[in-house]
């Protein structure tokens, strides 16, 4: 995993020099150069898959990314050249680059923001209360002993 984050880390920084050194934005004409057109192509894709990856694994990579100096500037960056294609990116895209702004930046966290898949700290006397007494089920098979049926 730290070795995949590292390799998007390194595209979406080549590929954005790539871009912003060509001035290519959502509202420049679409480039005709193979080269960036991949680039373009690279840089979204590549941002998406940082997405899915932090949203889904964010402690895991909270955790790989302590030892990337700039990482949180590069992705915001990211995300806003990238939002920016609306008419190359899909819906779920486009809410998945939103959800990653908050789940990267918490000052621009909404008050219903939730990660589920972010480990959660519990607080032990809130199990106590959420805790439902166990039911024994009866051994299934014969027995014995005829079971007591109280009135």
């Amino acid at each position: 995993m730290k070795l995949g984050i590292d390799e998007v880390i390194r595209v979406i920084r080549e590929e954005g020099g790539k871009l912003r050194g060509n001035r290519i934005t959502a509202d420049s004409e679409f480039p005709k150069i193979q080269e960036l057109i991949n680039a373009l192509a690279q840089f979204l894709e590549n941002t998406c898959l940082f997405g899915e990856i932090v949203l889904h694994f964010p402690d895991m990579s909270f955790r790989m990314l302590k030892s990337v100096s700039d990482w949180r500037e590069l992705m915001t960056q990211a995300l806003t050249y990238t939002k920016t294609f609306k008419q190359a990116l899909d819906d779920k895209s486009i809410e998945l680059l939103t959800l990653l702004n908050q789940e990267i930046n918490e000052d621009q966290r909404t008050a219903d923001y939730v990660n589920p898949y972010r480990d959660q700290e519990q607080d032990p006397s809130s199990d106590a209360s959420t805790k439902k007494k166990s039911k024994t089920k009866p051994k299934k098979g014969p027995s014995l002993i005829p079971p007591k049926n109280e009135l």
